[in-house]
């Protein structure tokens, strides 16, 4: 019987450990917090959530930790390549900070890159969300 990665487990569960993370490099968890306010029925076409200048992060899962309303999201490298062909409903998107939605492989985004965002209100009254992205900083060492 052939073995499989399951993207919903950590890493250490599929027997993933420090061993993933290439010579000369040390991963360090980080959260990045992307917090926009939408009005009503609005949206926002290309937004970005920048990346900090020290080191690439490797991008694993998101969280959506509050929002008061439904919206539409799709996520882009950065180079501006798409992750998904059209826009994910916010409740296909589940997870709590203890076990968040897994992005499946992970996506690295260079130091001083960014991450892009678009993202719809359906709500049809004011929204305010709160999505945290999860994964690593990888510096090299």
């Amino acid at each position: 019987m052939r073995r499989g990665i399951n993207p919903y487990a950590p890493p250490a569960y599929n027997g993933i450990g420090q061993a993933n993370v290439p010579s000369g490099y040390r991963d360090i968890s980080f959260d990045y917090v992307y917090n926009p306010a939408l009005l009503t029925a609005n949206l926002i076409r290309q937004d970005q959530l920048s990346i900090d200048n020290d080191a690439d992060f490797c991008w694993r899962a998101i969280v959506i930790n509050s929002f008061t309303g439904a919206f539409a999201v799709r996520f882009s490298d950065s180079d501006w390549y798409w992750l998904s062909s059209a826009r994910l409903i916010n409740t296909n998107i589940q997870g709590d900070p203890a076990s968040p939605y897994p992005w499946f492989p992970e996506v690295i985004i260079p130091a001083g890159g960014s991450i892009g965002i678009d993202i719809q209100d359906l709500s049809a009254a004011e929204n305010t969300i709160q999505m945290l992205f999860r994964g690593v900083k990888r510096y090299a060492i």
